[in-house]
């Protein structure tokens, strides 16, 4: 429930999310995903959604599963050395979602020109491929030829682009809504900056004092930042650099699940439909498992599941 504050409950800041509405995600291969906030949508059936996403392969595949996509503009969509995003791409096999493909730098710029208010930016990625010629959904939106009247260089102009809601997972933040992300960031801030609303999941809420002590972690200030949800593991199974390393042993069964609509049904079963809350997801993935994911403090990262050994 709202307060004075900014922190939300999981299901009240899922319930901001609409069906029908255009969104953004954080979240590159196998960290900073906010797969707890995406479960939670899976949930309360959300559905309709038009996504843009840089990379962002867990959540889009997980909704894409849940049958809760229509369009999708995207770079890039794969589970780092597991191969294919095997829903998502059955889904847009299937007719099911429209989508529209770009590089990761061509994606990034219109959420980047909308971070800044500006209609268009130019880029020179894509020139010359394939992306070029598949306009999709976009048809001639998508972007525009053009040359430089300073240089007569030939660029693309990308329009802007300002999803309803950005959802990111980020390392810890204040009651205000002052967001702080240990190591790098992806393209968080440009997600979100270029959304009319921020919802982010963080693995701690600390005070004031503790966000002021290190500035130069802040990634979004207070002023940008709609809501706040304090959900530990909230990137589980992927994993969130300082605090746990990726569950190679879910991703597994994960991977493993998608191999049919009928399988993956059985998964949300288990893991998502059939569990009330992110509480009773952790409990099906057990105590024992999760500890084994906990990061070094040193490293960064977790030794033991790496099978990693210090000489």
């Amino acid at each position: 429930m709202k307060t004075d504050t900014k922190l939300y409950s999981l299901k009240d800041a899922v319930r901001e999310v609409k069906s029908g509405s255009h969104i953004t995600l954080g979240g590159f291969a196998h960290s900073l995903a906010p797969l707890a906030f995406v479960r939670e949508m899976i949930r309360q059936d959300i559905s309709d959604l038009e996504v843009t996403a840089m990379g962002e392969a867990w959540a889009v595949d997980m909704l894409s599963g849940a049958k809760a996509l229509k369009k999708v503009r995207m770079s890039n969509f794969m589970f780092e050395g597991w191969g294919r995003c095997r829903n998502f791409s059955r889904a847009v096999e299937e007719g099911e979602i429209e989508v529209e493909d770009y590089s990761h730098f061509g994606i990034t710029n219109r959420m980047f020109a909308g971070s800044m208010g500006i209609p268009f930016i130019p880029v020179k990625t894509m020139s010359g491929s394939d992306i070029y010629h598949e306009r999709s959904f976009e048809k001639n939106n998508k972007f525009v030829d053009y040359t430089c009247p300073f240089t007569e260089e030939k660029v693309l102009l990308v329009p802007k682009v300002e999803p309803d809601v950005a959802i990111i997972h980020a390392s810890r933040a204040d009651v205000n809504g002052n967001v702080q992300l240990y190591g790098i960031s992806s393209t968080l801030e440009v997600a979100a900056k270029s959304a009319k609303k921020v919802i982010v999941t963080v693995e701690e809420i600390v005070e004031e004092e503790i966000i002021r002590k290190q500035p130069e972690l802040t990634i979004l200030p207070s002023f940008l930042v709609d809501a706040v949800i304090h959900l530990p593991y909230g990137a589980h199974p992927a994993g969130m650099y300082k605090y746990y390393d990726y569950d190679s042993d879910h991703i597994n069964l994960y991977i493993e699940s998608t191999r049919t609509n009928e399988k993956f049904k059985e998964y949300m079963v288990e893991y998502i439909k059939g569990t009330e809350n992110e509480i009773e997801y952790l409990e099906k993935i057990g105590l024992k498992q999760l500890l084994s994911l906990k990061a070094d403090p040193y490293y960064g990262y977790s030794l033991h599941n790496r099978g990693e050994v210090l000489q």
